[in-house]
Formats: structure tokens, C-alpha cells, sequence
């Protein structure tokens, strides 16, 4: 019941949005970048728990996850006594249920309406670490908690550095790469608006909204709302020679739909290569 309170600002926000509760997760399963129903999910399930917390938050992640079954069991097995002794259940074990559930829920509903990223799951992943801690401590007891906890604390700060190491030399270079390519068209484009209203359509909008000052769109989302454009917005498609989730040269002339446009390329050094901007007059 708490958990479907909880969701009726979603509801009603979605409703305002969209006019359906469900439309604001309909609509990112639109945009999401996946092969198949349940990527997300079996993505999260390949990473799990390792790449979401590392090695140490790995062992109290599967903990915390431990902690919420048992709860979960004792609060069952305590509804279902008749007469005689019921379970030990514990007066914060609807707690533990509450939060563990929520966290495995955002895994289970994530991935399967959306691609899966790491980012999408923080919530989760800080749910499942703190009833991980939690049930450290229980487990080593009232006396040895503290110094357990402080040395988890301590691999917990060693951990940080060795992961640093890891994205900076492993994970960055495929991000920065990219960036050779988006950073200087999106800053082209952003200083040819001189100010004016702008709207970016490509397949790499989070970087173009930050780098270029303009609001940033996919082709599916240009797609729905272009008639609803604000007049006098310069609004310029990008299409990279490697790029994703972009029209090819047919789909890219049935967007500009007979407007005169002006059409430029702009040559990076980045892993997409150059890019043809097609500015709508």
C-alpha cells in the first residue's frame, strides 16, 4: 500500500504529461537504445552487483539483499502461524522488506522498459549497500560492529582509489573518444545561434544540450514534436558518418521536408568521425 502511495505523484505528473499514468515509461521504452525486451535486465544481471559497486560493495550489496530476504521470510512465515509460536520477526523487518523490495524492483522495471545503465540504478544500489551495512553489523555482533564497520570504511576508501585507476585508463577513453567528435561541433553550433533560440536533433543529446547552450532532442523525439517547434528557433540536425540512432540520408531529407536549410560539414578527429550539419532556415 506504502509503495503505491508513493507512486501517485508519478502517476499524476505522467497524466499532466503525456495523459496516460503510464506514459512517461512508455514513452523513455520508445527512446531506449535496446535489442530486445529485457536487455536492461539481463544487463543489470551480468553486471550485478560487481561493476555497480565494485569489489567491496559487492559483498555488502549480496548482504543487503540476504538481510531482505530473511526479513522477508520471517514477516511471511509470522502471517502465516496459526496458533503455537510464531517466528522471530523483528520490528524493523517491514522495513527491510520495504526498502529491499524497492530496490529490486527498480532493477526488475528498469530493465525491462529501458536499455541498461548503470546511472539509471544509483537508488537501488545505495538501498541495497545500506541494508548490507546493516546487516554486518548484526551479524558481527554489538561488540566487534565498530571496528568492523571502520575497517570496511577503510577498504571502502582503498577500493575508491583502485577504481579510480580502473575508469580512468579503462572506462574514459571510450567517452573521451567520443567527445573529439561532439564537443567542437556542439560548440560550432552553439555559437552560430548567436543567442538565439536553438534546438539540437541527434543521436548524442546529452552531450550537444551541455556543449552547445541549446536544447538538445533524439530523431525519434524531433520526430513527434517538430510541429510543435517554437517559431524562430534555429533548429539544426547532425548526422555523424559513424553516428547512432540517426535517419539515413533518405530518412534526413524526409525531416527537412522541402525547407531550405543550410548544410555544412565539420570535420573532428573524434570515434564517429565528421559531422553534416543541417541547419532549418
Amino acid at each position: 500500500m506504502l509503495l503505491a502511495l508513493g507512486l501517485v505523484p508519478h502517476f499524476v505528473h505522467a497524466v499532466r504529461e503525456t495523459g496516460r499514468p503510464l506514459g512517461m515509461i512508455l514513452s523513455a521504452t520508445s527512446q531506449a537504445n535496446r535489442a530486445y525486451v529485457g536487455d536492461g535486465l539481463v544487463y543489470y544481471l551480468a553486471v550485478f552487483p560487481y561493476r555497480l559497486a565494485g569489489d567491496l560493495g559487492a559483498v555488502v550489496m549480496v548482504a543487503g539483499l540476504w538481510a531482505s530476504g530473511a526479513a522477508l521470510r520471517r514477516v511471511r512465515g509470522a502471517r502465516g502461524v496459526r496458533g503455537g509460536a510464531a517466528p522471530q520477526a523483528r520490528p524493523e523487518d517491514r522495513r527491510r522488506v520495504f526498502l529491499g523490495a524497492a530496490a529490486v524492483l527498480v532493477f526488475v522495471v528498469l530493465g525491462l522498459a529501458t536499455d541498461g545503465e548503470p546511472r539509471f540504478v544509483c537508488l537501488a544500489v545505495v538501498l541495497l549497500t545500506v541494508l548490507g551495512v546493516q546487516a554486518v553489523a548484526e551479524l558481527v555482533g554489538p561488540v566487534r560492529s565498530a571496528p568492523v564497520l571502520a575497517g570496511a570504511a577503510v577498504l571502502a576508501g582503498l577500493t575508491v582509489l583502485g577504481t579510480a585507476q580502473v575508469v580512468a585508463h579503462g572506462a574514459m577513453p571510450v567517452p573521451t573518444r567520443l567527445s573529439w567528435s561532439t564537443v567542437p561541433v556542439a560548440r560550432e553550433i552553439g555559437a552560430a545561434a548567436q543567442g538565439r533560440p536553438c534546438l539540437v536533433v541527434t543521436g548524442y543529446e546529452p552531450e550537444f544540450g551541455w556543449c552547445s547552450g541549446c536544447d538538445a532532442v533524439t530523431y525519434a523525439q524531433y520526430r513527434e514534436r517538430k510541429e510543435r517547434v517554437p517559431e524562430g528557433t534555429r533548429v539544426s540536425l547532425v548526422v555523424f558518418e559513424r553516428g547512432r540512432l540517426q535517419p539515413d540520408a533518405a530518412g534526413l531529407e524526409r525531416l527537412v521536408a522541402g525547407r531550405e536549410a543550410d548544410v555544412r560539414t565539420i570535420g573532428t578527429d573524434g570515434a564517429v568521425g565528421a559531422a553534416t550539419v543541417v541547419t532549418l532556415r
